[in-house]
């Protein structure tokens, strides 16, 4: 098994829906996947048409097994823990690293028997906590948009983490706009100062804020859209980086 993290400090950058899509097509290709919404919005439940049966917290508080949390999709070999508004207590809860990294990777070891991929969607946050779950995490995909702010927030997640491994580090360039000159310019002259990020990128659409409303993943409702598309592309980019054959 396989733990893919989501990740970028700053919000609005496409995280959930990037996570989503990306687990609707590797359930599409036979891979059994779990997403594991860390975020009190529990966007990635919603979307997946899945609500929290009970508050998330309860699991860190290890009152019950995960299997209590997990709930299946509409998609077929994907399965959703939602993510709820009682998630806001777990960085007083979970305050150092090494906690939350052991017990990321107890977990997850006890998900290995039944799932190919574990993706979690994480909060916009930097905190010990956060730290601890990267380091459970074999690869970090991190959706940067073409602004100064998300760019800066890339950095700055990558010099406070610099005990990740160079590899580790998935950076691609997401919700490009090409109608926009500044997003042109931007793709001109920006991104090929940073040969790190992934050949492949995701291009703006008003089809996720459809796809929030339908509680769909858009590559599966509408797989012809330039969205789907373009996830189809960067799932083919990211899977062979995790090893899953």
């Amino acid at each position: 098994m396989r733990t893919l993290a989501i990740y970028q400090l700053k919000g609005g950058v496409g995280k959930t829906t990037t996570a989503v899509n990306v687990a609707a097509l590797a359930a599409q290709e036979g891979l059994r996947t779990l997403v594991w919404d860390l975020d009190p919005q529990g966007a990635a439940g919603w979307m997946l048409n899945a609500e929290a049966r009970q508050p998330q917290l309860q699991l860190w508080q290890q009152q019950q097994p995960i299997n209590h949390f997990i709930c299946h999709t509409g998609v077929e070999r994907l399965d959703v823990l939602p993510g709820d508004m009682s998630l806001r207590k777990l960085l007083q809860l979970f305050p150092k690293r090494k906690q939350t990294r052991d017990f990321l990777a107890d977990v997850l070891s006890q998900l290995s028997e039944t799932y190919g991929l574990v993706i979690l969607d994480c909060p916009p946050l930097l905190s010990p906590t956060m730290d601890g779950v990267l380091q459970a995490a074999d690869r970090i995909l991190l959706p940067v948009e073409p602004s100064a702010l998300s760019l800066r927030a890339y950095h700055q997640l990558r010099e406070h983490c610099d005990w990740v491994k160079s590899a580790q580090w998935l950076p691609f360039a997401n919700l490009i706009d090409r109608r926009k000159p500044a997003h042109g310019q931007w793709i001109r002259d920006t991104l090929p100062e940073h040969p790190e990020f992934l050949p492949t990128f995701v291009a703006w659409s008003a089809t996720a804020e459809r796809m929030a409303q339908n509680r769909t993943p858009v590559v599966l409702e509408q797989p012809a859209t330039p969205m789907a598309r373009n996830y189809r592309a960067l799932w083919q980019t990211v899977r062979p980086l995790l090893k899953l054959g």
